[in-house]
């Protein structure tokens, strides 16, 4: 099992009434490596009794641009890690890391000329800020368009900063606010529907067109619907890209006995065991019991919550978030797995 890192907080930045960005310092001789778009997967404390919430949040930092390694939060009602973190977090407090992980990356090629189109949707951009800094920056060739859905323009998380990179490089990087509440008639109006976003994709830039590539991060909700678009359009698949940050509506579970079952999981250094009553996934079961694995979109996209089967048989409902390779290797996505015999074992790498 990897050992847990500590990093101090160098500073905290706020980039709304609701989402501030962390800083942290990396560790002298145990820097984290990651790709733009990978999360860090934090342990943090939750209360006064010691109570310990574990959460994946996108990195917002850029690798070989930026000095610290930073992760924004947007606070979640009634979510008590990201309350603690926006509301109570201070410069030189500590939280623990196993480290970056995640699928959900862009990998710059200097040299290369390609049109990259991002879409996001409130903090959905987290991962898209440190794919848009990594391709100006690196890819000095390559254009950016930028397609990002709010409410108003008071909760455009890094709003400045896009404002900043729009006069930097301003003939390289487009970007799009649609805004559900638009504050004044200058301001697109509505949301990120598959008609709007087939409108807006027919406007952008045509310059690299046989090189476009697509990153699209934020609600399940406006990810069908940028799917949608884009396969109207007649855009390849294989050149989409995306991560849910909020559950995908819910299918049938896998057919099992109504009967519960036991399931143990072997997380940092701890052995924890619970039942999962029929219907539930493994992750929801952990949650109600108490016991907190990493976890984020709960749609099977991030892989936050991925697991090692060690004994028994969990099915999923999905199997998008694991290569064909991972699942012959038994791996398995609490989020969206049914443990389907009496008794499962599974470890948390």
């Amino acid at each position: 099992m990897n050992r847990a890192l500590t990093l101090k907080v160098a500073s905290i930045e706020r980039e709304t009434e609701d989402a501030v960005t962390i800083h942290l310092k990396q560790p002298l001789l145990r820097k984290i490596r990651y790709t733009a778009g990978q999360y860090l997967t934090l342990e943090v404390d939750v209360d006064d009794q010691g109570a310990k919430g574990c959460r994946a949040y996108s990195i917002s930092s850029t690798p070989g641009l930026d000095k610290t390694l930073s992760i924004t939060v947007k606070r979640v009602a009634g979510g008590k890690v990201s309350n603690r973190l926006v509301q109570q977090l201070a410069k030189g407090d500590a939280v623990q890391t196993l480290g970056a992980h995640g699928r959900f990356t862009f990998a710059p090629q200097p040299g290369n000329r390609r049109h990259l189109v991002l879409f996001a949707a409130g903090s959905g951009i987290t991962p898209i800020f440190s794919i848009l800094k990594s391709a100006l920056h690196f890819e000095q060739d390559s254009h950016v368009s930028l397609i990002y859905g709010n409410r108003n323009s008071d909760s455009v998380i890094f709003r400045d900063k896009l404002e900043q990179l729009q006069r930097t490089f301003a003939d390289r990087l487009h970007v799009v606010h649609v805004l559900s509440q638009p504050t004044s008639l200058s301001q697109q109006g509505g949301r990120l529907t598959q008609r709007r976003v087939t409108e807006i994709m027919r406007t952008l830039p045509t310059r690299d067109a046989g090189n476009t590539e697509f990153y699209a991060c934020g609600p399940s909700g406006m990810m069908e619907e940028v799917t949608g678009a884009l396969e109207t359009l007649g855009v390849d698949p294989e050149s989409v890209h995306m991560e849910s940050f909020t559950p995908a509506k819910s299918t049938q579970p896998p057919q099992s006995s109504n009967q519960p079952k036991r399931v143990q999981l072997l997380m940092q250094g701890q052995e924890f065991s619970f039942a999962v009553p029929a219907g539930q996934t493994i992750l929801e079961a952990a949650l109600a019991s108490g016991v907190q694995p990493p976890f984020s979109c709960r749609s099977g996209f991030c892989t936050a919550c991925v697991c090692t089967k060690l004994a028994g048989d969990v099915e999923m409902r999905e199997d998008h978030g694991l290569s064909s390779a991972e699942l012959k290797m038994g791996h398995a996505l609490m989020c969206i797995g049914y443990p389907m015999t009496d008794e499962v074992r599974l470890q948390v790498e």
